[in-house]
Order: structure tokens, then C-alpha cells, then sequence
């Protein structure tokens, strides 16, 4: 007969003990999920840092460089020769941040029209914009699109301006907005300028811009007050788009009498986020999306130019109608997860990404060798000697 106290000597006889034991069995395993989540976090942190330093300062001085001291020269010769190297390395920009994207896990899936046809033609695209990371879903579904990403000009927002990305933007010649009412008609006016000296010289096809004027968040309420002041429709899931900027590129590129190589098409371009939560850039460069859903959708409806939207009345009742549809379509996609059923996955081969990172990476030490260190070393004696 085993005695009571050798009963309560043995380890597994004792409650006690395998309550203990389960605690302690339990700490341990969740201390090595927490190491895990800590590793991975840092991981996270390693590879946004690399791709915020690629993104914002070695593409955007290699770009420059490179178009300041080989491509820009090329004008000595022929101005479509610089185009199609200009054009070329706009190429390697664009799927530099597609190769981003790639990064933080985007899916990119497209419906309705496909844009792929007339990706040669020139083009008036208006998407709606949600958040920072638009740019890289539709730097992403524009990859594929043949010559698209090299002859595209964006309509940017001025925040980027005075930064080595809007260096690299102005080289291109996208156009930057300095947003306010009461700049409207100085801007629209450069704008059209801008237009006119550079949308056939350097032979732009697509030109690309968010006509609500920024991300929903920030305009909702604004965009509420302006639907109610001109009786218009609200709108729950995007913003009346403002219209100047449209009709001065209809206006300056459309079709007219003895005009050439007209702007053919607009593309009204639907974002989708899955349930219409919006992630931020950096909580996707950290992996950390809404429900890991990582596939966003867009959707295309091409229009053949009509030239009664001369009259910007005309084009203004035109569009409002299509931002109407476009509620209705996010609200659908927000509700069923997808446009309708002609959904296209936008695919970017992972060797692309090495060859594209290896060619900036490249590209730049190139430039640190040929002219950033002689620099460097010229300035740092320079100074060396004027203090001592």
C-alpha cells in the first residue's frame, strides 16, 4: 500500500503541481510566440527602412542623375530618342514601387474594361483617391500596360514637391497642384501651359489624377458641405470630383478641328479597398493590413471623348453622374468583396523585383563613384582648409 505522503510526493498525483506545471508549460510557449512576433516585427521594421531609403532618396537621385548627365544630352541628337530612354527609365521608377507594393503583400485585381487595349492611346484617367497607398496599386495595374508607365504625367499634390521624389517627378514633367480656391484660376492656367509645351513634345499617353482633390478621409466632411451647398446627391464611399483640372486637359488635349494625336478616351478608375478599410502606408510596409486582406480591386470604364465637354457645365453634369455610379460600385464591392466577375490578377514576376533593385542599386553606386565621393572628398578639404 502506497502511503498518503508518497502520494503527494509524486509530481502527477498532485493537482497542485499540474496546475503549476500547465501555467508554466503555457508561459513558456507563449513567451516563444511573443520572441516570434518580436522578430518578425523587427524584420518588418529592417525591410521598410530598406525600402523607404530605395523609394525616397537612391531612385529618386540615380533617376535624376542619370537623366541630368546621359539622357538629357541625347536632345543634342533627337528629342524622340531622349523620349524613349526617358521614358525607359520612368519604366524602371514605376516598377521600382510596384516591386514596393510587392513588398508589403498587394494584390492588385482589376475589372471591368481592360485598359491594356488602349494603353498606346492617349488617355484621361481619373481614379478616386482613398489613401497614400493608391499610387502604388495603380503603379502596379499600369506595370503590364505595354508603354504606359513611361508615358504617363501625373497630377500630383505640391506636399512632394521639394523632395528628391519631386525631383524625380518634376524631371518627368508630371504637374504639381497647389491646392486652395483662391489659386484655382492661377493654377488651372499653368496647368494648360504646361500642357501646351509638353504633352506632345515629350510624348505623353496617359494622364493620370485624383479629381476629388485628396484622400476621402481628409475631404469628407468638406465633401458633404459641398454636395449640400450645390444640391447634389451625397455621397458615402468617394466625393464629387472637382472638375478644372479635367476640362483644362480636355480643353489643351482633346479632340478639336486641326488638332493631331488628340486625347481619345477617358477611363473613369474605381479603388476598392476589401470592406472599404483603408490601410496606411506604414502599417503596410509593416505587413499589417485590415484583416491580412492584402487584395485590393479596381475597376475600369472606358469613354470615348465627347466633345460636347468643351463646355465644362457639360463635362461637370457628366462626371458627377459618373462619381454617383462609382458610390454604387464600392458599396457593391464593399458588401460582396468584387465589381462583378470579370475579375484579371495583376501579376509581377518576383525576378523582376531583383533585376529592378539591382539596377538602381547599381545605378547609384555608379553615380557615388563618378561624382557624389570626388564631391564629398572636394567639399570636406574645402572646408577642412577654410577652418584650419
Amino acid at each position: 500500500m502506497i502511503s498518503p505522503a508518497v502520494e503527494i510526493a509524486n509530481p502527477e498525483a498532485d493537482p497542485t503541481s499540474q496546475i503549476v506545471g500547465r501555467k508554466m508549460t503555457s508561459s513558456k510557449d507563449k513567451s516563444i510566440d511573443e520572441s516570434s512576433m518580436d522578430l518578425k516585427k523587427v524584420m518588418a521594421m529592417i525591410g521598410a527602412f530598406y525600402w523607404l531609403v530605395m523609394t525616397a532618396l537612391v531612385v529618386p537621385v540615380a533617376c535624376v542623375a542619370s537623366c541630368v548627365l546621359f539622357v538629357t544630352p541625347l536632345l543634342l541628337f533627337s528629342r524622340r530618342l531622349f523620349n524613349r530612354w526617358e521614358h525607359r527609365l520612368c519604366r524602371m521608377v514605376n516598377d521600382h514601387w510596384v516591386s514596393a507594393g510587392q513588398y508589403t503583400g498587394l494584390n492588385v485585381v482589376e475589372y471591368g474594361d481592360d485598359i491594356a487595349k488602349i494603353s498606346e492611346k492617349r488617355c484621361l484617367f481619373l481614379a478616386n483617391h482613398l489613401g497614400l497607398v493608391d499610387h502604388f496599386i495603380l503603379m502596379t495595374a499600369m506595370h503590364n500596360k505595354y508603354n504606359l508607365t513611361g508615358r504617363y504625367l501625373w497630377v500630383i499634390y505640391n506636399i512632394w514637391k521639394y523632395t528628391p521624389l519631386g525631383m524625380m517627378w518634376t524631371a518627368h514633367g508630371n504637374f504639381f497642384v497647389n491646392g486652395g480656391a483662391s489659386k484655382r484660376a492661377s493654377v488651372l492656367s499653368t496647368f494648360r501651359e504646361h500642357l501646351r509645351k509638353h504633352y506632345w513634345k515629350q510624348d505623353y499617353g496617359f494622364i493620370v489624377m485624383y479629381p476629388e482633390g485628396s484622400r476621402l478621409f481628409i475631404i469628407k466632411d468638406s465633401a458633404a458641405r459641398f454636395a449640400e451647398k450645390n444640391g447634389l446627391k451625397p455621397l458615402k464611399n468617394c466625393a464629387h470630383p472637382r472638375t478644372g483640372a479635367a476640362h483644362a486637359v480636355l480643353a489643351e488635349c482633346g479632340p478639336m478641328p486641326g488638332r493631331d494625336n488628340a486625347l481619345e478616351y477617358v477611363i473613369d478608375c474605381t479603388l476598392g479597398y476589401p470592406k472599404g478599410e483603408v490601410v496606411e502606408l506604414g502599417k503596410a510596409m509593416a505587413g499589417e493590413w485590415p484583416n491580412d486582406d492584402t487584395t485590393v480591386a479596381i475597376h475600369y470604364r472606358i469613354h470615348k471623348v465627347d466633345p460636347a465637354w468643351a463646355d465644362e457645365k457639360e463635362l461637370q453634369k457628366w462626371l458627377y453622374a459618373r462619381y454617383e455610379e462609382k458610390d454604387q460600385l464600392l458599396e457593391e464591392y464593399y458588401k460582396t468583396g468584387r465589381f462583378d466577375n470579370s475579375a484579371r490578377r495583376v501579376y509581377f514576376p518576383f525576378s523582376r523585383v531583383i533585376i529592378v533593385q539591382a539596377f538602381w542599386m547599381v545605378l547609384f553606386y555608379g553615380h557615388y563613384l563618378l561624382w557624389m565621393k570626388p564631391v564629398t572628398v572636394f567639399g570636406y578639404r574645402l572646408l577642412m582648409s577654410l577652418l584650419f
